[in-house]
């Protein structure tokens, strides 16, 4: 990485970008004295609110946030994008596509700093991957997205080996190799042998039992890499890492593991050790050679274990409690990879995103909030404590980077992408379409499922993001609908969505339905946003952690015939469906913007909610470089002393 271009400012900025951190429970916390490290930069800086652009959520507000620029210009919309001409169902099977760089329609403020010689360190970010820089380096960590390899290759595991084990590949043998460990009793040893459906040919080494005193064997000796290097360790120690090359599904990636050796008997009759997960170096940072230099000098080696259990991105699979304990470790290992790429780059301009808040809130706010069903104040006190677990590890990152990583060239953004209501009841849309006569399905006896008869499909809708799309002639591979029609079909949209009621109360699901041309002052007009864009009211939402429910064209007889709203089982909170000024109680899909560092006003409050388009033009302004040519916002000069 060379520096091509002479550096045009002294400042540096970081932003430390927090999914779904909630204003109100910032300020709730704050005044209780529990986050004293954000409290500290909201008393020596700027604090206030931030609009997001529809819809307010994950890829479409951190590449909001990242290019100034509304869903209309970048096109990032929701985590399922669909392309004028492709099949609607062919979007539906590519989560988080909309995260890619290639499909973005605006240029990044990354990409403005490296070309002007700043050095951007982007880390875990929903959107821009990958990147292209000369000077930085982007890496996804613990955010997988779609055309990067996986980080991890296997998960950990603990073995036992005997001398009477009656399986061969769990068994200490007497080696015949010759003595060249130094070992003052007859070398022993085992063969450890890797595999998973992951692994094409399984990963096999030696490793020996050693008596290095004459009092009986104490540690085990194992390969560095296969280069005949190799490291001593004792019982309770950790190997340094390991090095080769595995043969995979995803092709031969260069890889690493840990060792740690738990027990070992004297008489060598038995012995227990720990395996790490086989780190993957390849294809999720760029440039390639530091995602090894994260994983030898950044990673936490028993982050696996909650990742492995998660089916979707953002939510808790089993006991929160135990996300929590995962969490930390996650937040640490960010905060180490940080602290680690401002040692080795330098970066002036650093952005990364860590999701913990937005999973716990799923899981809890409808518990927090007294008006819904599932209040109570057990499940309440439960929940109090599961949401400020979480916003004290976050208060801890920030501390931990305010001393590692912030000198008094260094301003600090404290933001999020959307806020969170409590939500507790599902919508059904395709139900109400099939009363419509918008939609059809067929039964597939093969599969067991409703699919989508296209041929007598008028309308279809995406439930994230919120946009019915018309089947039209022309334009889409099975249209049906004229250009004729085309407003009259938009017009039976609306009015189905308007007419939506909840069968229990009969209150109005739907907001907001309008023709994306109407929502053009929400940066709803453009190609890739849908013909009809919807809100709903709150407590409403489309998704309760089944992933077929987010895939209209593919539908279990289960969902289809429920009613048009019931209650959720799982999932206690949304966004993705709101207007971005939407509340419900003390709570918002608005965000907290905080804002610290050199020329930064102290103890000030802003006037009135910012839109996220603004940061990145206030970065490059910080920065003293261009705003993105695409970008749409403005500069918070408001900020400024």
């Amino acid at each position: 990485m060379g520096f091509t271009v002479k550096k045009l400012t002294s400042n540096k900025v970081l932003l430390i970008g927090v999914d779904q951190a909630i204003p109100y429970l910032i300020r709730k916390f704050i005044g209780e004295g529990s986050l004293p490290n954000i409290s500290k930069l909201v008393e020596g800086g700027v604090i206030g609110e931030g609009l997001s652009c529809p819809p307010c959520d994950t890829p479409t507000n951190w590449t909001t946030i990242a290019t100034g620029a509304t869903t209309a210009v970048h096109g990032a919309t929701s985590f399922y994008l669909h392309i004028p001409g492709e099949p609607f169902d062919y979007g539906l099977k590519i989560r988080s596509r909309s995260s890619l760089s290639r499909h973005c329609g605006a240029e990044y403020i990354w990409d403005v700093a490296d070309k002007h010689g700043l050095t951007p360190f982007v880390l875990n970010y929903p959107g821009g991957w990958p990147s292209n820089f000369k000077n930085g380096v982007m890496s996804l960590l613990t955010w997988p997205l779609p055309e990067s390899l996986p980080r991890t290759i296997t998960y950990p595991n603990k073995f036992t080996y005997t001398k009477d084990s009656p399986n061969p590949s769990t068994q200490i043998i007497r080696s015949e190799e010759p003595n060249k460990f130094d070992s003052k009793s007859p070398l022993f040893q085992i063969t450890i042998e890797i595999k998973n459906e992951n692994i094409k040919e399984a990963i096999k080494f030696n490793a020996y039992l050693i008596d290095s005193s004459g009092k009986g064997f104490d540690s085990l000796t194992l390969p560095i890499n296969f280069e005949e290097k190799w490291q001593n360790i004792k019982v309770e120690g950790w190997s340094d890492w390991i090095s080769f090359d595995v043969s995979t599904i995803h092709g031969i990636l260069p890889c690493l593991l840990k060792i740690q050796l738990l027990e070992l008997a004297r008489d060598g009759s038995q012995l227990r050790f720990q395996l790490t997960s086989v780190y993957n170096t390849k294809g999720w940072t760029t440039s390639e050679k530091f995602g090894e230099e994260i994983i030898r000098n950044a990673m936490v080696y028993d982050i696996y274990d909650f990742v492995k259990q998660q089916k979707v991105d953002y939510m808790i699979e089993g006991k929160v409690k135990s996300f929590l304990s995962y969490a930390g470790r996650e937040t640490y290992t960010l905060t180490r990879a940080i602290e680690y790429s401002k040692k080795k780059l330098d970066w002036d301009l650093c952005i990364f995103h860590i999701h913990i808040l937005d999973s716990v809130n799923h899981r809890t706010l409808a518990q927090l909030y007294e008006k819904s069903p599932f209040f109570t104040e057990k499940a309440a006190e439960r929940a109090w404590e599961h949401v400020q677990t979480a916003y004290h590890i976050i208060d801890d990152l920030v501390g931990d980077l305010l001393k590692n990583c912030v000198d008094k060239e260094t301003i600090v953004i404290f933001l999020s992408d959307h806020g969170a209501l409590p939500a507790w009841r599902v919508v059904n849309i395709p139900l109400a379409f099939v009363r419509s006569n918008l939609l059809t399905y067929k039964w597939n006896k093969n599969d067991q499922k409703f699919v989508v008869d296209w041929k007598n499909t008028v309308a279809f809708p995406y439930l994230e993001p919120s946009y019915i799309w018309v089947n039209l002639k022309g334009r889409d591979p099975h249209g049906i609908v004229s250009p004729s029609e085309y407003e009259s079909v938009r017009d039976k949209i609306i009015q189905t969505l308007y007419q939506m009621r909840d069968p229990e109360t009969g209150n109005k699901i739907v907001h907001l339905a309008l023709r994306k041309e109407e929502a053009d002052h929400l940066g709803q007009n453009g190609e890739k946003v849908g013909d009809v864009v919807y809100f709903l009211n709150p407590p409403y939402m489309l998704f309760d952690a089944r992933m077929e429910q987010l895939n209209a064209a593919e539908q279990p007889p289960d969902l289809l015939v429920k009613p048009e709203a019931y209650n959720a089982v799982v999932n206690y909170a949304a966004h993705a469906y709101y207007l971005p000024d939407a509340t419900l109680g003390n709570y918002s899909i608005s965000v907290p913007l905080i804002i610290n560092g050199p020329g930064i006003k102290k103890g000030y409050e802003l006037k009135d909610p910012a839109n996220l388009i603004d940061i990145a033009p206030t970065i490059a302004n910080l920065l003293k470089i261009p705003i993105p040519k695409t970008a749409q916002g403005k500069v918070l000069y408001e900020i400024l002393e």
